[in-house]
């Protein structure tokens, strides 16, 4: 038997939204049994809250500052680090299978490679992966699982909601919500695992290999089949904690209590950007947060300005105000 590694990601899920760290709404029974079979990592932390930083960090173990794809619509460079190509080279038998966003999806000319995958009905090579299966939220959008269910039930195809959708639906009218006539088994995330599956199945016992398979679920919209309606009645759910009408609702909505890391606080600010004020310092050893952060001070000869600015906790924070000197 060779060495095998398959590395499971989900869009937009929370770390206790799992049942082994806390979760009581999903019921998660095959991650449960991993982690009590294997090792859970509760301090580790996603490198950025939005996609293409974050999958990026994934495929070259670096933070965004240093690979470059700062945001969505950011192209990760070509020439980036990649595991992939890492075991690639050391023998494995490497795959993608699923949502991918390394670079724009919106490109109507095709610019980026794997736009240009896509729209040649090609598999790779890609970015280290010989083989590469691309599947998004839905049809809407460039992907191989866009093409193949158009292709193959395109009577299924119009009851997906386009990914930014408002349209109210569901019994309370919610935005992005609708249950339709998708069969299971060509939802994408069905389709995601039958396609891991048939590729693991074409390799011999003996390959080594690494297969990445991403799911773009619970990633809004939820468009799910009507048959899976049934799993959960959301009228049994409580609300979560901090919702708006509750007690601590208004101190976690405030704009300060949401980011105050700038002059006359103390809260994070950025450590390694070229622009840091000298005023940047570390705080008293008070706390296990105040003797890993750095705080920021105003300094009496410096301006500020508008401006975007990057966190050490990977929050972006935009027109947020910073001294410059």
């Amino acid at each position: 038997m060779g060495r095998k590694i398959l590395f499971i990601t989900t869009d937009q899920q929370r770390y206790d939204a799992y049942g082994c760290n806390g979760g009581t709404v999903a019921a998660t029974p095959v991650t449960d049994a991993l982690a009590a079979e294997g090792i859970r990592f509760e301090r580790a932390h996603c490198a950025n809250v939005i996609c293409t930083p974050a999958r990026s960090s994934m495929l070259t173990g670096q933070h965004p500052r240093t690979h470059g794809a700062i945001a969505n619509g950011v192209p990760l460079p070509q020439d980036a680090p990649s595991v992939a190509q890492v075991l690639a080279d050391a023998g494995y038998r490497t795959a993608l299978i699923g949502k991918v966003h390394f670079e724009p999806i919106a490109d109507p000319d095709n610019v980026y490679p794997q736009n240009q995958l896509i729209a040649r009905d090609e598999h790779g090579p890609y970015r280290g992966f010989e083989y590469v299966t691309f599947a998004g939220h839905g049809p809407v959008g460039p992907s191989h699982y866009a093409n193949w269910l158009r292709e193959n039930h395109p009577d299924e195809v119009d009851g997906f909601l386009r990914i930014f959708s408002t349209i109210p639906g569901g019994d309370t009218g919610a935005p992005g919500l609708r249950a339709h006539g998708v069969k299971r088994e060509n939802y994408h995330t069905d389709w995601i695992a039958d396609r891991v599956i048939e590729w693991l199945d074409s390799l011999d016992d003996e390959s080594d290999w690494f297969c990445w398979m991403s799911f773009p679920d619970p990633h809004h919209p939820w468009d799910l089949p009507e048959g899976e309606q049934h799993r959960i009645d959301w009228r049994t759910l409580g609300l979560p904690e901090g919702h708006p009408g509750s007690p601590n609702a208004s101190a976690r909505s405030s704009p300060r209590a949401r980011h105050t890391g700038w002059p006359g606080t103390t809260a994070p600010c950025p450590t390694s950007m070229p622009h840091l004020p000298t005023s940047c310092r570390p705080t008293s050893p008070t706390t296990r947060s105040a003797r890993s952060t750095p705080t920021c001070t105003a300094r009496t000869n410096c301006s500020t300005k508008r401006s975007v600015a990057f966190s050490t906790t990977s929050r972006l924070a935009v027109g947020a105000t910073r001294p410059t000197c």
